[in-house]
């Protein structure tokens, strides 16, 4: 019986062992997708873009059907994010809640990187402008 028991307690601790290292994984995956930049060409000049040139862009949403929309297709909804009004949801227009997604923007240089640090909005406006001309 002593035997059986330190077989059954292995086996907890290897099945708890497994889950955690599953879930670690998982959670490094869903990190490293949410860092990769939406674009793949700088929306300032086509030139494709450097992965170390990216900013990032918190975008706040009224809930988390709003923010989940969002998440499925970011692109699709750039042009809207771009146009809202500070505070207030992109996709709705109500008044944003704790719902937030992060959309990094990737750039061909230090440059085009600067001048988007220095307003953000108007370099998801670009992007969203190039992500238009580009699906025409």
């Amino acid at each position: 019986m002593n035997t059986m028991k330190r077989i059954g307690m292995g086996l907890v601790a290897l099945a708890l062992v497994v889950g955690f290292s599953f879930t670690a994984s998982a959670e490094k995956k869903t990190e490293s997708a949410a860092s990769k930049p939406i674009n793949e060409k700088c929306a300032n000049n086509g030139k494709p873009i450097n992965p170390e040139k990216t900013i990032s862009v918190d975008v706040g949403f009224c809930c988390n059907n709003c923010k989940g929309k969002f998440d499925k297709d970011p692109a699709a909804y750039l042009e809207k994010v771009a146009k809202a009004a500070d505070g207030k949801c992109p996709l709705s227009g109500e008044a944003v809640g704790d719902a937030k997604s992060t959309l990094t923007i990737g750039f061909c240089c230090g440059n085009c990187q600067g001048g988007a640090k220095k307003d953000p909005k108007a370099a998801v406006a670009k992007l969203a402008e190039a992500t238009k001309k580009s699906s025409k």
